[in-house]
């Protein structure tokens, strides 16, 4: 019960935590096309030829570290954010706004979270100034508190105080409207633009399948050395109590040989007693796994229209699998042990 209530419970909560990411960003991120760069960021060179393709609108999104304080040197937080052209918030980045709005934005706007405005004591109409990862020191005003983050903070900064730092991706849409995709034509206009800079174009949809990988990945590798450990434990003691157990049932295994049953009748008869164990530690568990996963649905319910719910098949049928592989084995092994004594014998050892 607890080996497989732990990998189940565990894994399904946060592969259904990174989906319910993902899907955040497919509902507030509108565009047909990623830009990828191929190293750091995108050059402003190609960023221009990118501006510069006949009816494509580019993005430009420069993820950062920032910190914000008061006029008199006193620091407030420190935040991650994505820097964006005001022109791109409420069209094709479109976060839910609990106050303030996204449209007629000043030049020097940031935007936060409902996390940060709590826990910072801010509010729309806020002046902060903002250090930047060059050193310079801008003065920003707080536009509008949008829903909080699920990865983090949900911050966004005027494009436009970035000044040198190269986006860490692009935007594209037709001019025609956001979120369709581009044409042949002005897909090889891009790629065109592209050429030579080591940066690479995907939709959006690959790009974001590209996130849920790299993020499956950090979880399969993150429950390898947490869970793995555990479930080690858990097997352990599997074994052991079932040793014990099989060891203290000698007198019993004795009567049913006496009975009429032969060795082998009785290792079966140990085998499938172990074997229902594990069925109803794999019901318990699973009582257990659908109790979370119904609360944490519920709950990212209220921040994600339709939060998927990610179950790990393959992760829970492997564990239930092992399981039943070493309870049945340790079950067979230690009741064979136990009846090598002849059953007249074993038959007068007391309980």
């Amino acid at each position: 019960m607890v080996a497989v209530g732990l990998v189940a419970t565990l894994l399904t909560m946060q592969k259904s935590g990174d989906a319910v990411v993902l899907a955040r960003q497919q509902q507030e991120v509108h565009a047909a096309d990623v830009v990828v760069p191929g190293g750091t960021g995108v050059d402003a060179r190609t960023l221009e030829k990118l501006a510069a393709v006949p009816g494509v609108r580019a993005t430009p999104v420069t993820s950062m570290n920032i910190r914000i304080g008061t006029a008199k040197g006193e620091q407030i937080d420190s935040l991650s954010t994505n820097a964006v052209p005001a022109s791109a918030l409420g069209t094709t980045v479109t976060p839910p706004v609990l106050s303030g709005s996204l449209t007629s934005l000043p030049e020097n706007f940031l935007v936060v979270d409902e996390h940060a405005a709590q826990s910072d004591g801010l509010s729309v109409g806020d002046r902060v100034v903002t250090l930047l990862p060059t050193g310079a020191r801008v003065p920003t005003v707080i536009a509008a508190v949008v829903e909080r983050g699920l990865n983090g903070d949900d911050t966004y900064l005027s494009a436009s105080l970035t000044g040198a730092v190269m986006p860490s991706r692009i935007y594209l849409d037709p001019r025609t409207g956001t979120g369709r995709p581009l044409d042949a034509q002005q897909t090889a206009a891009v790629n065109q633009a592209l050429a030579g800079s080591g940066a690479h174009v995907t939709t959006h949809d690959a790009y974001l399948e590209a996130q849920r990988a790299h993020a499956a990945e950090q979880t399969d590798n993150a429950a390898v050395i947490i869970l793995g450990i555990a479930l080690a434990y858990a097997l352990i003691a599997v074994a052991n109590a079932l040793i014990m157990a099989m060891a203290g049932r000698r007198r019993e295994f004795a009567l049913l040989g006496l009975a009429g049953a032969v060795r082998r009748q009785i290792v079966k008869v140990a085998a499938a007693e172990s074997a229902v164990a594990v069925v109803v530690g794999t019901v318990l568990a699973a009582v257990a796994t659908g109790l979370a996963a119904v609360t944490q649905h519920v709950s990212l319910s209220r921040l994600v229209t339709g939060a998927p719910t990610v179950i790990p098949w393959t992760q829970i049928g492997g564990t239930i699998a092992l399981c039943a592989l070493v309870t049945v084995v340790t079950a067979s092994g230690a009741t064979g042990r136990a009846t090598r004594q002849r059953a007249i014998e074993a038959a007068g050892i007391r309980e």
